[in-house]
């Protein structure tokens, strides 16, 4: 079985988000592709964390209808930090892992925990943000190779350039956000009064 994870806040899920789990079904053809929102990041802190709950509820929402996708709580009802080591050795015994992350998330990879224990488990697929340097990533490509034999695809096609910080703050500007996320999420951001 080929099977892919996603992992990340996703608070909230917007289209790049979208966009990068649409080009890995198409590119990489999974016969799962996991969307994993985490429990309590690690990496991530927040003045106003939203809750768990809204983010899988907007995860869901986000990425209905998407072939040959599940969005999964496991990270969420695990307790402590989330941790993609973690993710990857507990989803290891289901076939072979491939692990989408998108330009920021890659070039930070061995800082993480057990970077060693995630670049054995999976294979690693990078999205692209159009506006990074091939360089950069093309190096680091190189040194994860090296140290930890990574495997590593790159997707073809970039995504769209879009952070979930970009697009927190266009909410609290009160912003028309139909360019940054789907008419479902955008209504349950606004019924429950999340990101003012």
């Amino acid at each position: 079985m080929k099977l892919g994870i996603y992992g990340g806040s996703f608070s909230p899920p917007h289209y790049g988000h979208i966009g990068a789990a649409r080009a890995f079904v198409d590119e990489i053809a999974p016969d799962e592709l996991l969307i994993m929102p985490s429990g309590r990041s690690p990496h991530k802190t927040a003045d106003r964390p939203v809750s768990a709950a809204h983010r899988l509820a907007m995860a869901r929402l986000a990425f209905a209808g998407i072939d040959k996708l599940t969005v999964s709580d496991w990270e969420i009802r695990r307790p402590g930090p989330s941790y993609t080591a973690n993710t990857l050795q507990h989803f290891s015994s289901r076939g072979e892992l491939f692990f989408l992350c998108g330009t920021d998330m890659f070039l930070t990879l061995p800082h993480w925990y057990r970077p060693d224990v995630i670049f054995q488990n999976a294979v690693i697929v990078l999205a692209f943000r159009d506006e990074w340097h091939d360089r950069e990533i093309r190096n680091a490509a190189e040194d994860y190779k090296k140290e930890f034999g990574a495997r590593i695809v790159f997707l073809k096609n970039p995504i769209r350039s879009l952070s979930s910080t970009e697009v927190r703050e266009a909410i609290a500007r009160g912003e028309d956000l139909s360019s940054y996320l789907t008419p479902a999420v955008k209504e349950y951001i606004d019924a429950n009064h999340l990101y003012r």
